[in-house]
């Protein structure tokens, strides 16, 4: 029988509640193995499914199969795993809520299954028991604190830190991990590398119990005389440090510092504040915090951070604390190991220590919210201690993956980085403002000739209005999201109905447009500037799976993306009063790189030749002559080739021009498409060797030997991203690397051509020159085009990409643009600027 002794399962599989009259359970248990005297290890999964009830055997099926794929990733044999459920029933597909709820929950009989699956894990003869899913750790762990699986897994705790387990199973350690059916297609086939670093970390506490026995001491509301006892010892031995704050915009509410010695780990968490105010007196806070600054700029102490741009560039912008020796970011690293796998530092300290799950022990983002500020300040010396064993696994995980020199770039590029968040690019505040108000009046315009050609008031953001008006009164067919599986008049939806010419294409047309201009302002033209009418962002170097960097607004809550800034928004973005705009731009990078990279003849012969790439490209797409290449068809044949040099089909390209009010039926663009394709051959044959070694080998390299490896299920989707990851991959590395140079190399400095590095985006990089130093110009520009240069060879032919210059008195509108350095070619664009 069944534990929850149901004489007849109910027919009815939809119910109201959880009820023990309405939870649907099978009269039959799955039977756990019968090895439970000798397994080494004992596996707690969820419910059954009902093959496993069938055959009386747990794990079985594709799950099963899964599971032991990650068993045998983890070199544990099954035969040493005994194997139970924490419920025996069978319960329906996403009834587990029959069974208990995250807000209290809990089935009349949970105490009787709980009781059951404690007396029956009391018979295993190990010490070991790995909980897969959350209802298996709901059920033995019993604690509020793990509400979701997903913070926990990969945590090992002893039956000791439980009291309901302390007596009944004592000396037994738990495993917490993701129930192996997350990695299904359906979910996240990804999980697959988790769960199989748990366990293999699991095999490896198994062997050795004492490397949960890590020695560690943490000091949490420490005198003053023993912080600068803490701090003075690190300036005196300079170790290794970890280094992480606690901060909100307004001030910082603690900072942390760990070492390692052969003693074990020692943090330390240095309180600013608590809910009575300062914690120091001005003079201790004063002497405190010039220490600290020591130590974050003395070029014999390593810093350990995670997203260390955060904290080095806090520091820097609110105490002006320089921090030039950052050694190695946490987040970076497993962003270069496993591009696609969690990179938090809850992730990384269950996969590379010992130390249980510790982010919700005091964690807060405003210092308002803190209640137990010891937990807090625990919290953060964790935080800051951690870090250095997870950087000793992560740097043999580069060393193995053969990354350490990507590694190494990607820290050199915080320097840079730093400088350009620091500087910033000046706002014309009075101009955005007046045109705000011109977007404003034109989007008013707009919506009043949308009521005409309804006939109606239509709230454009109101989805079951648009739904009820395009197919409800003009009678469209619906468009179904895939996801939703529901009628939806999304932005897809409506550049479908646009292309179509018939009813509801105008309105659709123009409701497009209203969204895009309504987007436009609100994203831009309300920006927040910093008080010195700045505009900033935040940068992250491991924003993107290619390698290329991302940025946001910054932590502050001023700023934007400064990478994805519209032309009729970069008109309004101008140098510092008498100083020049210059913008160094990789030419046509991408498709250079992919001509060579597909071998093809006649893109090769392009770029060797010198013609304008773009416009040949056009005349092979329309099959005209060149010089009857029309601007817009040269822009469209740039969009065609980028969109087929990555594999893009033509729906999405139609769809994609669609958002820029260009309506292509699928079918032109396709045909499009394909002209590119035929008179390009090496293109298709590129992609099919790309497809072919991400699925043998799951790893690429781009041109400066950076790999990335490719996880998850091998799809079109999958296919694409790897096509596209070697050309912009290096591309961005060169523009990075050369950045690097830039901001190192002391003719740019301050004691000679003082330029100040602004931005970068993806391609290009953006400075600005005092007008005392436009005579040497061309000297500047010279130099730069040096450091973004570099020759590639690739089958044994070898390429270099060029650079193009842009000047002007601001970022877009004034500008001229040239790509010979020497000085008259630099001298006639600065006259015909009027500079």
């Amino acid at each position: 029988m069944s534990l929850f002794d149901f004489p007849e399962p109910p027919k009815a599989a939809r119910v109201s509640g959880p009820t023990k009259e309405s939870f649907n359970a099978m009269a039959v248990d799955c039977s756990p193995t019968p090895n439970i005297q000798t397994a080494q290890v004992a596996v707690v999964a969820s419910i059954p499914t009902l093959g496993e009830v069938r055959e009386q055997c747990p794990l079985i099926g594709s799950v099963g199969a899964q599971f032991n794929r990650i068993c045998a990733g983890a070199n544990l044999a099954r035969h040493n795993i005994y194997i139970t459920h924490a419920c025996k029933a069978r319960v329906p597909r996403d009834k587990e809520s029959f069974l208990y709820t995250n807000k209290g929950y809990r089935h009349p009989q949970w105490g009787e299954m709980q009781k059951a699956l404690l007396e029956e894990l009391a018979n295993f003869h190990g010490d070991f028991i790995i909980l897969l899913g959350e209802l298996a750790m709901h059920l033995v762990l019993d604690h509020p604190r793990f509400s979701s699986v997903t913070p926990f897994a990969g945590s090992v705790y002893r039956a000791e830190d439980f009291p309901h387990l302390a007596k009944i199973l004592p000396g037994k350690l738990f495993g917490i991990s993701l129930h192996p059916s997350s990695t299904m297609p359906r979910m996240q086939p990804k999980n697959t590398y988790t769960i199989m670093s748990h366990i293999t970390k699991f095999m490896r506490v198994v062997e050795d119990p004492t490397l949960l026995d890590v020695p560690i001491e943490i000091i949490t509301r420490p005198g003053f005389h023993q912080t600068v006892e803490f701090l003075e010892h690190i300036l005196d031995t300079t170790p290794t440090v970890g280094y992480d704050i606690e901060a909100n915009p307004t001030f910082m509410t603690c900072f942390a510092l760990g070492y390692e010695d052969p003693q074990g780990l020692h943090a330390i968490s240095v309180p600013l504040l608590d809910n009575k105010g300062n914690y120091w007196t001005v003079s201790q806070e004063v002497e405190i915090l010039t220490l600290l600054a020591e130590i974050l700029d003395h070029p014999r102490i390593p810093i350990v951070a995670q997203n260390g741009m955060f904290d080095i560039t806090y520091t820097l912008r609110t105490m002006f604390m320089k921090t030039d020796n950052l050694n190695f970011d946490t987040m970076l690293a497993q962003h270069i190991c496993y591009t696609d796998l969690p990179k938090n530092l809850g992730y990384l300290t269950a996969a590379y220590t010992y130390f249980p799950y510790h982010k919700d022990e005091g964690k807060a983002s405003h210092a308002a919210l803190v209640k137990d500020w010891d937990s807090y300040w625990k919290y953060n010396a964790k935080d800051a201690v951690y870090l250095l064993p997870i950087k000793a696994a992560l740097e043999e995980e580069l060393r193995a993956f053969d990354a350490t020199d990507a590694m190494d770039y990607s820290m050199d590029l915080h320097k840079p980085l730093i400088e350009m968040e620091w500087n910033g690019i000046l706002a014309d505040i009075e101009n955005i403002s007046q045109v705000r108000e011109k977007h404003n009046r034109y989007l008013a315009a707009m919506n009043k000739g949308l009521r005409k050609l309804t006939g109606q008031p239509l709230n454009i953001n109101s989805p079951k209005q648009m739904v009820a008006y395009f197919y409800g009164t003009l009678g469209i067919k619906p468009y179904i999201n895939k996801k939703t599986k529901n009628a939806s008049c999304d932005a897809l939806a409506l550049s479908r109905i646009a292309k179509r010419g018939k009813a509801g294409a105008a309105e659709a047309r123009l409701i497009t447009k209203i969204r895009y201009y309504s987007k436009l302002t609100s994203t831009y033209f309300y920006i927040p500037f910093d008080k010195d009418n700045k505009l900033r962002c935040s940068y992250s170097i491991g924003g993107t799976s290619s390698g290329r960097l991302s940025s946001s607004k910054t932590f502050f809550g001023t700023g934007a993306n400064l990478q994805n800034q519209p032309y009729s928004f970069k008109k309004f973005l101008v140098p510092d009063p008498d100083c020049l705009l210059v913008e160094l731009d990789l030419a046509r990078a991408e498709a250079h790189a992919v001509a060579y990279l597909c071998q093809d003849e006649s893109m090769i012969h392009a770029f060797e030749s010198g013609i304008d790439v773009h416009t040949f490209n056009a005349s092979k797409i329309f099959n005209i002559p060149m010089e009857e290449v029309t601007k817009d068809m040269r822009t469209m044949g740039k969009r065609i080739v980028h969109a087929r040099n990555y594999k893009m089909g033509p729906g999405t390209f139609s769809d994609n021009l669609a958002k820029t009010f260009v309506y292509y039926s699928m079918s032109k663009c396709k045909a499009l498409l394909d002209a590119y394709s035929a008179r390009f051959p090496g293109l298709d044959r590129w992609h099919r060797q790309i497809e072919y070694e991400v699925k043998t080998n799951r790893v690429l390299y781009n041109m400066f030997g950076r790999p990335k490896r490719f996880l998850g299920l091998v799809n079109d989707a999958m296919v694409r991203n790897a096509i596209s990851y070697i050309p912009q991959s290096t591309v961005a590395e060169l523009l990075n690397r050369g950045i690097i140079k830039c901001a190192n190399d002391p003719r740019l400095g301050r004691d000679q051509f003082d330029i100040d590095l602004l931005t970068t985006v993806h391609d290009s990089v953006v400075f600005q020159v005092p007008y005392s130093q436009l005579p040497n110009l061309h000297v500047i520009l010279t130099i730069m085009k040096d450091h973004l240069s570099h020759t590639f060879t690739h089958k044994g032919r070898s390429f270099t990409i060029g650079v193009d210059a842009k000047i002007g008195t601001a970022w877009a509108g004034n500008t001229t643009e040239f790509a010979t350095f020497d000085k008259p070619t630099v001298q006639k664009a600065l006259v015909s600027l009027g500079v």
